[in-house]
């Protein structure tokens, strides 16, 4: 152990107290987390899932290219 010495137990470490500190809370029963959830959430699925085609699909044609040369291969 290093330090001067036993300072205390966490969370009264018998330092200043903190000055400042601003701390919000949301209920909740006043979250609405499937809001829109039919509405705004395919066109969500949709536009994100057609932006990442271009990442996916290259190693899905080369897992298949691969599988179908060592099928016809042996």
């Amino acid at each position: 152990m290093g330090g001067l010495g036993y300072s205390g137990w966490w969370g009264r470490m018998g330092g200043p107290k903190h000055r400042g500190i601003v701390t919000y809370q949301l209920s909740p029963y006043e979250m609405k987390t499937n809001a829109h959830l039919i509405s705004k959430g395919t066109h969500n699925f949709f536009r994100r899932t057609s932006s990442q085609l271009g990442y996916i699909l290259p190693g899905i044609f080369l897992f298949w290219a691969v599988t179908h040369f060592g099928k016809k291969k042996h």
